[in-house]
């Protein structure tokens, strides 16, 4: 807790914004790396700032694994403006990152491990993007990545993650202070892992936003004893991670059958999902997933308990039979999709559209008690059987529609339908704002109702959280 306390205590000294001398909190964490031996690289890049274009940095320190596999643990360190501190957003996250790599400086690990502190998270996730983009060489053989982000104020830590990589939640060390969590509350730059179809889970603290982009974001405000756990928590699950024994990734075998269904089979017990046409649908089971007719790219992927990945990757060419989704002869009723945009929103505002990949397939009705009905759903045509509430894919961008269909004894019962527009993470530029004194967007969003739903697994009050986060431009 000394060492927490002292590199929380730094870096809220210092001024953390990108293009407003925020060089020196870069060079004390290459620093801290290289104190503890590891290989440290800086890789510059571009912000846009209200005083014009200026440069910023992400910081890296790696330890080389014995074997094959990345593990990253990242945590942002630039803060929301000049007169935020950000002492829990993100100081603490940077000094658990760190003492973490203290904790395992001279340990030898079969995985490599990457501590990575990002830049620009808060305009838009830029540091976490410039990295997977610059070593995209890399993202097939990242295991998991660990993000922290606001760690050191309330009473209990939650580790999120997406149903497609619930395995994560088994590396973490059980204490009463974590809470597990399928979803998403908290936008961070496990986002961008995520958008590149890469395990990651982030740990947050239950604080709220209170004090955080505030002036009050204090170390004085902090419980370091919930850093301290963190940091145990997070040691344990990168010694999981990056200390597996068995490296045989799961046998995954499996065809597109004639028909458009996908049915597959794998060696060992693992946690499988579907990516079609760049679409991950998420943890779905052999033969709920029939396509429409045309070419498709399928891949299959089964993560096992350290997180070896199985692939299989599979094209299709599935004839013309005539099938049609149950829209071509249904109206509305019976079964409905609670975020779909109304006819005169969308006659006022347009298209409705998203500012992040990753929709909630969530419907309302019919009854759960009703054990005749099933929900069928259909995205772009792709059809899943058995669909359940709140199932969460990432789409590929661009124009989509999603269709829900209640069956009972063989007819639909209740449909329900909605086309809407999908863009990659931050498509538009943000910038900070310095002259100011303050971050603010940069301009109004176009569209009065914008749509940015996360895993509906989580409270509705975690979506509208979700929201807040995706559309600060």
């Amino acid at each position: 807790m000394n060492s927490l306390t002292e590199i929380i205590g730094v870096l809220t000294d210092y001024q953390r914004v990108p293009g407003f001398d925020d060089g020196p909190a870069a060079d004390y964490i290459a620093g801290r790396l290289e104190e503890d031996g590891y290989d440290v690289q800086q890789e510059v890049f571009a912000v846009e700032t209200d005083a014009g274009p200026a440069t910023t940095q992400n910081v890296i320190g790696i330890k080389k694994g014995s074997g094959p596999g990345i593990v990253v643990v990242c945590a942002h360190y630039d803060v929301y403006g000049p007169d935020c501190p950000g002492a829990d957003d993100n100081a603490a996250g940077v000094a658990v990152m760190l003492e973490v790599a203290r904790a395992l400086r001279t340990e030898s690990l079969d995985r490599s491990v990457y501590f990575i502190a990002f830049s620009g998270e808060e305009v838009g996730l830029q540091g976490s993007a410039d990295w997977l983009d610059r070593h995209a060489d890399l993202a097939g053989d990242i295991i998991a990545a660990v993000n922290l982000d606001c760690v050191a104020r309330g009473d209990e830590l939650h580790v999120d993650t997406l149903p497609q990589y619930s395995w994560i939640l088994d590396t973490v060390p059980e204490s009463p202070a974590i809470n597990h969590l399928i979803g998403s509350s908290l936008g961070g730059d496990h986002w961008r892992f995520w958008e590149h179809h890469i395990p990651a889970a982030l740990i947050t603290d239950n604080s709220g936003y209170t004090l955080r982009h505030t002036p009050d974001d204090t170390p004085e405000t902090l419980n370091l004893s919930l850093a301290a756990s963190c940091t145990e928590a997070v040691t344990g699950m990168v010694r999981t991670l990056a200390a597996a024994d068995d490296t045989t990734p799961p046998a995954v075998e499996g065809s597109v059958e004639e028909d458009g269904t996908i049915r597959y089979a794998v060696s060992e017990p693992a946690v499988t999902h579907l990516i079609v046409d760049g679409t991950d649908f998420g943890a779905l089971t052999s033969g709920q997933v029939t396509l429409p007719p045309g070419q498709h790219s399928v891949r299959v992927i089964a993560y096992d308990a350290a997180g070896n990945r199985g692939v299989l990757d599979l094209e299709a060419d599935v004839p013309g039979t005539g099938r049609d989704t149950p829209g071509s002869d249904h109206q509305p009723g019976g079964i409905s999709i609670p975020w779909k945009r109304t006819e005169e929103d969308r006659e006022k505002y347009g298209m409705q559209h998203y500012g992040t990949p990753f929709v909630s397939l969530s419907y309302d009705g019919p009854r759960e008690e009703d054990p005749e009905t099933r929900v069928d759903g259909y995205v772009d045509g792709i059809w899943i059987t058995g669909l359940e509430g709140g199932h969460t894919i990432i789409h590929a961008s661009g124009l989509h529609r999603y269709e829900v269909a209640a069956v009972a004894g063989g007819d639909v019962v209740g449909y329900d339908e909605t086309t809407y527009l999908v863009r990659r993470l931050y498509d538009d530029p943000m910038r900070y704002y310095i002259q100011n004194s303050a971050v603010r967007e940069a301009q109004a969003p176009e569209d009065p109702l914008p749509l940015v739903p996360v895993a509906c697994t989580v409270a509705a009050s975690l979506l509208a959280v979700g929201y807040l986060i995706s559309r600060r431009r």
